[in-house]
């Protein structure tokens, strides 16, 4: 699969990733059946008024609905060109990106991970990006892997 964007980047085109619909999916149902839980648990256990209720809602509403805002975004969240790396419109040259390093959670129920891209400003490192797995509809070693393999062949010394 990385050797497709590979060849694309090598072509001259840039190679795009939109947002994984399936874990943005799972993710909303997840936590769609944690909001039910937590209703009934309040509902039936601790036996909340009308405006208790009212506001339980609201607030399990928001927590189900936040992760279903990543399916609005219809442009590509991450690009891959010759001249570097672009995420969420931030573009960063490959001279500037100075490690990529991918951290899976120990308890992956909620977060299958997250790829962490840093550059090098004024001789220290920072992090320039947190790109999450649901951000991209690649797995996250993979993506690693092709980001490194371009780093490599079009890095230059300056």
């Amino acid at each position: 699969m990385t050797e497709n964007f590979a060849e694309k980047i090598a072509s001259g085109e840039k190679a795009q990733f939109k947002v994984n619909h399936v874990l943005v999916i799972s993710s909303s149902l997840l936590w769609i059946a944690i909001g039910l839980l937590l209703y009934v648990i309040f509902d039936h256990v601790k036996a909340v008024n009308g405006t208790e209720k009212l506001i339980l809602l609201i607030f399990i509403g928001f927590i189900v609905l936040r992760p279903l805002f990543r399916l609005l975004n219809l442009s590509p969240t991450l690009e891959l060109s010759t001249e570097g790396m672009a995420y969420r419109g931030d573009f960063q040259a490959w001279n500037r990106v100075e490690e990529v390093r991918v951290t899976i959670p120990s308890f992956k129920l909620f977060s299958q991970g997250r790829m962490l891209v840093y550059t090098k400003i004024k001789d220290q490192q920072e992090m320039a990006w947190d790109i999450v797995a649901a951000d991209v509809n690649m797995p996250l070693a993979d993506l690693e892997m092709l980001i490194k393999e371009c780093m490599e062949l079009y890095k230059t010394n300056e």
